[in-house]
């Protein structure tokens, strides 16, 4: 009986430590920042460079609600350059390339965008490692 009583006590102060942590956080840490930073790249299409669209860098979040998606066109030779805000982004491209291709309208990627100069380039479809 005591060793019961025990190991129920030894239950409930693991679950009383335990409890507190799970209502620490209910939101992911993410970005407030208003610094902006350049991003270059070049988008390639199933393994080509794209000659045209848009891509767009979402930096929105709920730290950051009323943030609007940057766009820049895709350049000829498939690069772009664009200016977003550091932190997590949603990328997402448009375009000829895609529209033909209509299970790649569905396709984002996540960046998280540093301070300073950075360099992503973009595949599409996304090749899994």
């Amino acid at each position: 009986m005591r060793c019961a009583m025990r190991r129920l006590l030894s239950l409930m102060a693991v679950a009383t430590l335990l409890v507190p942590c799970w209502s620490c956080s209910d939101k992911p840490s993410v970005s407030s920042s208003s610094t902006e930073a350049t991003v270059t790249g070049t988008v390639k299409i199933k393994g080509k460079p794209a000659t045209g669209g848009q891509v767009s860098f979402d930096p929105s979040n709920y730290q950051r609600k009323m943030e609007v998606a940057r766009t820049a066109p895709i350049n000829p030779d498939g690069t772009y350059t664009i200016k977003t805000l550091v932190g997590p982004n949603t990328i997402k491209v448009s375009g000829a390339a895609i529209a033909k291709n209509p299970q790649l309208q569905y396709e984002e990627l996540q960046y998280d965008v540093k301070d300073g100069q950075n360099t992503f380039d973009i595949e599409l479809p996304q090749t899994t490692k």
